[in-house]
């Protein structure tokens, strides 16, 4: 009598939701305290997140447009520069003259700073997470055949992993005949 896996597959696109969940968390914690303990928490909950979504993030892309397209649609340095710039016009119109060791310099110091910035990219990460569950949703489907078809070799559609009409196929993953 062969025993039944209690394994679960769980889409790589639905990996990514979860990863993102803390993110919106990590960006509203130093907007709602000025604490140094929640500026340390949400820094650590960022590092966490992130650094698992850039391990992922290239697969992902293959996965879903195929490995020949990963350059154009793998664009996360476009959202970095746009971080970059958002946080250095807060910073800068916060910024004051400083007296001291610094003379000359222009420095903010405070949760001022940086409150605007965080706010932002917490509203924004939350639309992310929204878009990243909306995919694990649309894409569930394709990754449940996938899985399916992989448990029993010998029902593969004509077009390999996936019928050729499937809207949901992740056009890369076909076999050559």
């Amino acid at each position: 009598m062969k025993v039944p896996s209690l394994k679960a597959n769980f889409a790589s696109t639905g990996w990514l939701a979860i990863a993102l969940v803390p993110t919106p968390i990590a960006f509203f914690l130093p907007s709602s305290s000025g604490s140094d303990t929640t500026l340390h928490t949400g820094t650590t909950l960022i590092g966490l997140s992130l650094g698992f979504i850039f391990a992922v993030a290239v697969s992902i892309t293959s996965e879903l447009f195929g490995p020949n397209s990963v350059g154009v649609n793998h664009n996360i340095h476009v959202g970095s520069r746009l971080y970059g710039v958002l946080s250095a016009l807060v910073y800068d119109a916060n910024a004051s003259s400083v007296q001291g060791f610094f003379t000359g310099s222009v420095v903010c110091m405070g949760r001022k700073c940086y409150l605007l910035t965080f706010s932002s990219w917490g509203c924004i990460s939350l639309v992310g997470l929204a878009s990243s569950v909306l995919l694990f949703l649309r894409t569930r489907p394709a990754y449940d055949r996938f899985e399916e078809n992989r448990r029993s070799p010998g029902q593969l559609g004509e077009g390999g992993l996936y019928c050729n009409d499937d809207p949901l196929a992740l056009g890369h993953h076909r076999m050559a005949k």
